[in-house]
């Protein structure tokens, strides 16, 4: 047969183009799925082959899939006890992969096979685990699916408004998806049971709804057509009725459909005993009668023999008649007693439903005291870090001897390394339970993808590998989706590439596989030639605190939590990541995300922001901090004292304390702990947003805390706290929070003339030198040639990196600005300029934060002429 929807041709199309082999196994099972009721023996032959080639490279997936695909056809043709086979072993291995969406598919269509052999019970208990997995994913269109057949059985037992009821559910569902298949179904569904409820006109318009829906010649239009001779019948329209029966018997004769075949051979013997033709009559409802038995259709044979016991009672064969009478009266009963059984078996599934319940809530549980176990482990590490950077910092800018700078270059990588690790187990924490939200906004994807480029460049150029990208011109330049994430997996999967691929080269490649109307469906594929990944880890390669075996732990490092966060951002994204590898050859990882074009293809356009009088002020508050540990308020007070030498810093060890202080005397700002002995933080925040007088209630809070998960951040909110700030703080990010929750509020006690603001932000002058090369010098063991490369490649890039930011101040492009300050930070790090002279890493803050947009020209002048004069050094030596 030859079929030619639109989705078809697609899948063609796709298929064409497709050159990974898992890739074109799920490509060809979507064409299985697509064509299954046009030509059902087609679906079969390609089932068959996706289960042999899933077995031959180990894609367990694929093979469920397959399966489920070729159990389904089983069934069209009526084979049963072929389809209930290879079912099983498809529910085995979605069960054994814990593919719960393969696993559902599978219970409902054994639910299908059994309710057309009439094993109601089973029949109910499948169709209820089914939709009880569904349910869990929240998939209203499949849970109506499920309901739909639901309505199916009830139809089968006779309990027509109740069926009604929940046919009637599905439908809104069904017509707002624009689901053919599932249309067709429901309108089908539909049209059987005002027949039964002998509501005749309503059954003829869903069955005249298929005739016109269906394609000529598949299942669903000779279904119609049946349906609509069986309707004219009892209209009593017996030439309609003859020839739409005539017709679809015809029809399902080559198809090998045997349910329309019984459907039109009973109708027609119906028709000819009506007209008093015996003999065709006898003929037809026989015919029925064999292929009943043969399928085991229990309420067919039970029609047919009360058909049959009238017929000849008509001829005049009074023991023929009896006979079928009490067969007719035999099936009844014993349909009847399947109807209490499976009403018994309906409350064991429901029993084990509401034990499922049970379990899920344990598990709840579980996943609740696991994330009170993370924020915990957060906050006792993040402590005594904050500490270790905090101190280190302020050590490096006592300008210390050379063999000094080496050890605390050595402290601030290690803690900088451990810092990523307990980011990426509370990213994993977060993710698992459901705190991460997907952002939809517009972005410029070659930034993204460049910022990966210029992040990774150094630590390419150092192992001597090659970094290409690759963006597919196709593409537009601006798209909508969420940029951080996309690049914190790109980042992930590129970051890996380099760090397993000693000689070769990293891509990173974009692709357009297809466009519907603005959705773009891209594919980012990272490719390495590195070491490999062996057979035996691949399909574990995504698990969390994974990595392919302890030797490559052992030299490379590493939680072995990237690659799972990332699987994880993907699926969220509503995408799919899968990786190809062969040992000692290198790997490719492949995520596929469907993005839109954005509206606005131009540089967008921000919003004018409030005026930000805050930096100049900041020397001039009076502040609180209130924190327990010693070692912390040293690293808070030597830090903020450096850069401000003039603000007023009193100190409280505990909530309580913090309380009294504030009764006694007026702060302009707190900086507040929130694990202390005594009275911690958030009581303390608590007593002064609802106990203590004006002006102490309206004080200014920042929460400056190891607990950053994100429920907790919330929490601050919640109670009254203005900002928050993480351990080990950043400096730049910690002035930010201190000049945004400020606002517009005078300093306490501050003098009138101490509050003029000037309107530009002054900055001291330049250092005799703002590059140092003694770091570079460290970085590279003294290799003066790698030195030039490294000092070369930052002549190259960072001026194109300027000019992105330098570009993007006029037309309010932030994001770009962020971007660029992103890749930036690292190369002038390495040049050895430091933040309090560019920047840099300010820059990148406000370009994130609407409240200090305003910031940007003065830090962005500022910047030019740090990177001017950079530039200078560097080349005159």
């Amino acid at each position: 047969m030859m079929i030619d929807t639109p989705r078809y041709k697609e899948l063609l199309a796709q298929l064409a183009e497709q050159t990974d082999e898992k890739g074109r196994i799920n490509i060809q099972l979507n064409i299985g799925e697509e064509i299954k009721n046009f030509d059902v023996d087609e679906a079969g032959q390609i089932a068959e082959d996706i289960i042999q080639r899933s077995r031959s490279i180990g894609y367990p997936a694929g093979l469920g899939r397959g399966l489920c695909l070729k159990g389904f056809c089983y069934r069209l043709k009526g084979e049963y006890d072929a389809g209930i086979e290879v079912l099983k072993e498809a529910l085995a291995i979605s069960k054994k992969i814990n593919e719960r969406n393969i696993e559902a598919t599978v219970l409902y269509y054994l639910g299908n096979i059994y309710r057309d052999l009439g094993d109601l019970s089973n029949v109910q208990s499948h169709y209820e685990k089914a939709l009880a997995i569904n349910e869990a994913s929240g998939d209203e269109y499949y849970q109506s699916v499920i309901l739909s057949s639901i309505s199916n059985l009830l139809y089968d037992l006779n309990d027509f408004d109740s069926a009604l009821e929940y046919a009637l559910k599905c439908l809104p569902i069904f017509e707002r998806v624009e689901n053919v298949n599932s249309l067709l179904n429901i309108y089908n569904t539909l049209g059987n049971i005002y027949f039964k409820k002998e509501q005749f006109s309503d059954a003829l318009h869903y069955f005249e709804e298929n005739m016109k829906r269906s394609e000529p010649s598949t299942a669903a239009h000779v279904m119609a057509e049946s349906g609509l001779g069986k309707v004219y019948y009892k209209m009593h329209n017996f030439s309609d009725a003859r020839k739409c029966l005539t017709s679809a018997l015809g029809q399902s004769s080559e198809q090998g459909n045997a349910e329309v075949q019984i459907i039109c051979n009973f109708y027609l013997g119906r028709l000819y005993m009506d007209e008093s033709s015996y003999r065709q009559a006898l003929q037809y409802l026989n015919t029925a009668y064999g292929l009943a038995g043969d399928y085991n259709r229990k309420h067919d044979v039970m029609s047919i023999h009360e058909a049959l016991s009238a017929l000849y009672d008509k001829m005049g064969d009074i023991p023929k008649a009896f006979f079928h009478l009490k067969s007719f009266e035999q099936h009844k009963e014993d349909i009847f007693q399947q109807k209490i059984i499976n009403e018994l078996r309906n409350l064991q599934v429901r029993q084990q439903i509401e034990l499922a319940q049970k379990e899920k809530e344990v598990a709840e549980r579980t996943a609740f005291l696991k994330h009170q176990f993370m924020a915990n482990m957060s906050h006792e590490i993040r402590t005594p870090m904050n500490a270790i950077v905090g101190m280190t910092r302020l050590l490096l800018s006592k300008e210390p001897r050379p063999d000094q700078l080496r050890y605390l270059n050595a402290i601030q990588l290690s803690s900088n390394n451990l810092l990523v690790i307990i980011n990426d187990i509370l990213d994993l924490s977060k993710i698992e339970a459901g705190k991460i939200i997907i952002e939809n906004t517009d972005f410029e994807l070659p930034e993204i993808v460049q910022s990966v480029r210029d992040m990774l460049l150094l630590k390419v150029e150092e192992k001597g590998i090659e970094l290409r990208i690759t963006i597919d011109p196709a593409l537009p330049v601006r798209v909508t989706g969420d940029p951080t994430r996309i690049n914190q997996v790109l980042i992930n999967l590129a970051g890996n590439a380099v760090k397993f691929t000693e000689k070769g080269y990293v891509e990173v490649k974009v692709t357009l596989i297809k466009k519907e109307g603005r959705k773009l469906h891209m594919k980012f594929d990272v490719i390495d030639t590195g070491i490999g990944i062996a057979a035996e880890y691949v399909d574990t390669i995504f698990d969390s605190f994974t990595q392919a075996g302890a030797d490559v732990t052992r030299k490379f490092g590493g939680t072995g939590l990237g690659l799972t966060i990332s699987k994880q951002l993907v699926g969220l994204m509503g995408g799919e990541i899968s990786v190809q590898s062969e040992l000692h050859k290198g790997t490719v990882f492949s995520a596929t995300i469907v993005l839109e074009e954005a509206e606005n293809q131009e540089a967008a356009k921000k919003p004018v922001v409030l005026d930000n009088k805050g930096f100049g002020r900041l020397n001039e508050l009076k502040l609180l901090l209130v924190e327990d540990n010693e070692f912390n308020r040293m690293v808070a007070e030597d830090t903020l004292r450096e850069i401000l030498p003039d603000i007023r810093f009193h100190v409280a060890v505990n909530g309580q304390e913090a309380v009294d202080m504030l009764q006694r005397e007026k702060f302009d700002i707190v900086l507040m702990d929130i694990q202390m002995p005594v009275m911690d933080g958030l009581t303390a925040t608590k007593k002064i947003r609802t106990e203590l007088p004006e002006p102490a209630r309206s004080v200014k809070i920042i929460a400056m805390t190891a607990n950053v998960m994100q429920e907790d951040v919330q929490g601050y909110f919640d109670l009254g706290m203005n900002a928050y700030v993480s351990k080990p703080f950043n400096t730049d990010e910690l002035l930010l929070k201190m000049d945004a929750v400020m606002g517009d509020a005078q300093p306490a006690d501050a003098k009138h003339e101490k509050m003029e603001i000037k309107k530009e932000r002054e900055f001291p002058p330049l250092p005799a030198k703002v590059t140092d090369r003694q770091f570079l010098q460290q970085f590279t063991n003294g290799n003066t040639e790698k030195q030039q490369k490294y000092i070369g490649m930052f002549l190259e890039n960072a001026p194109k990196l300027l000019d992105n930011i330098d570009r993007s101040l006029p037309i309010k492009d932030y994001q770009t600005i962020k971007i660029a300050a992103h890749s930036l930070k690292p190369q002038l790090s390495y040049m050895g300029v430091k933040e309090e002279v560019s920047n840099i890493f300010l820059i990148e803050q406000a370009s994130g934060e609407s409240a200090h947009f305003d910031t940007l020209p003065d830090l962005i002048n500022n910047l030019k002429r740090v990177c001017s004069k950079a530039f200078e050094e560097l080349r005159s030596n």
